[in-house]
């Protein structure tokens, strides 16, 4: 096999120096920074912080998954949930928005470090997961707000239940239904997590004459999120919509 060839001239040396690369272990203010495996949200290597603690260590993420919170609009009681949530899945602790866990020895700092970086990362993950679906709730909210204003007088309905083809009932944000028309419409942020779950949704939803599928966004998606999501959907921008009656979506 032609692979067979490569694999014989690999050893672990070979793999050790290229993966070296990508450990980092330094001094700072917080304790020794070591790079991690894990990631956050944005493909960022989790960093841990070690610091010893009599005759054992103390393993903490320097607050690291809270920044990534921060940054997406997530903070207060919400904040705290994802930290403490994620923190008790992999036995360690929160105090002041930083993950932490406590080693007796050194015998124990692999896994202290594998513990801390897992929970950074599933903190991070959560953290944003939350704040997509804050947003998705609220582009519908101002969405059906504009439809039920409307003179063509819609009816409307969130979350909406609709049997799939495999027999999975899939909820979707809004329908919006007139004359015998629906249309099944599904808010979408640009997080991996909201992209997927609207994808199997639609890609599962039957195709016919007046049932029309609409990926609803308002901040720009990435081109190939659109691209993907164009294949089940037809996508629409909240700046398409406001300032309308939305009669479109089921009057084209």
């Amino acid at each position: 096999m032609r692979g067979s060839s490569v694999l014989a001239m690999l050893d672990c040396s070979q793999i050790r120096r290229v993966l070296e690369t990508y450990d980092v272990c330094e001094r700072t203010d917080q304790g020794m920074r070591v790079s991690t495996h894990c990631l956050y949200p944005s493909f960022e290597q989790v960093d841990v912080f070690i610091v010893g603690h009599g005759d054992g260590y103390l393993v903490h993420d320097g607050g690291g998954a809270a920044r990534v919170a921060w940054l997406h609009g997530l903070e207060g009681r919400s904040l705290t949930r994802s930290l403490t949530q994620a923190a008790s899945i992999f036995g360690c602790e929160t105090k002041d928005e930083t993950i932490a866990i406590e080693v007796p020895s050194g015998d124990w700092l692999w896994s202290a470090v594998a513990s801390v970086a897992n929970a950074a990362a599933d903190a991070a993950r959560a953290a944003v997961g939350r704040v997509g679906a804050t947003r998705e709730s609220n582009l519908i909210g101002r969405t059906k707000a504009i439809l039920d204003k409307a003179q063509w007088k819609p009816k409307t309905s969130r979350d909406f239940k609709y049997p799939g083809k495999s027999g999975k009932i899939h909820t979707f944000d809004l329908s919006i239904e007139s004359d015998h028309k629906l249309a099944l419409v599904d808010a979408v942020v640009a997080h991996p997590g909201s992209i997927a779950a609207k994808y199997l949704a639609f890609s599962d939803t039957e195709s016919r004459p007046g049932l029309f599928k609409y990926a609803l966004y308002e901040n720009e998606l990435a081109p190939e999120d659109k691209a993907l999501l164009s294949n089940v959907a037809d996508l629409i921008s909240y700046k398409a919509i406001s300032g309308t009656n939305g009669e479109f979506l089921l009057y084209q």
